[in-house]
């Protein structure tokens, strides 16, 4: 019998690990919505630096495809999974965005495949966007990583 919830775990405090090394993402939260089967997993951070729209949507595309990358490249989860492979509608990231200083200043998210992005340039206007938009504008502009 398989331990599904072990296995998510790992896979998420792996992916977690590398965010935290490669973008300064602190992990502050973590879940899964399941049934019979994993249907979604997520993460939560914080952010300890002040992000523009740019920023924050590159960073959600980045965070989103390192979690994607390593569900769906382990073997050991995909019997777990409702649904094989996993897209951006089957991942959670949230990051709760501060100043350096500790105030909080904004929050961005990638939830059911839909950035929002909530920030002091966005205030009038939460800027909302496909997570397939936001990866066409990512890429277009040359900054993948």
């Amino acid at each position: 019998m398989l331990n599904c919830e072990k296995i998510a775990d790992t896979i998420t405090e792996k992916t977690a690990e590398k965010l935290k090394e490669q973008k300064n993402l602190y992990l502050v939260t973590t879940g899964r919505v399941t049934k019979d089967d994993i249907r979604m997993m997520l993460m939560g951070f914080h952010l300890y630096q002040e992000v523009d729209v740019r920023k924050a949507r590159e960073l959600l595309i980045y965070a989103v495809n390192a979690y994607l990358l390593d569900i769906n490249n382990n073997e050991e989860i995909r019997p777990c999974l409702h649904e094989y492979p996993f897209t951006a509608k089957n991942v959670e990231i949230r990051i709760w965005v501060y100043k350096p200083d500790g105030i909080k200043i904004g929050y961005i998210s990638a939830l059911d495949g839909i950035l929002t992005l909530d920030l002091p340039e966005t205030r009038q206007a939460i800027c909302k966007e496909s997570y397939e938009e936001a990866l066409q504008i990512v890429f277009s502009q040359g900054n993948a990583n």
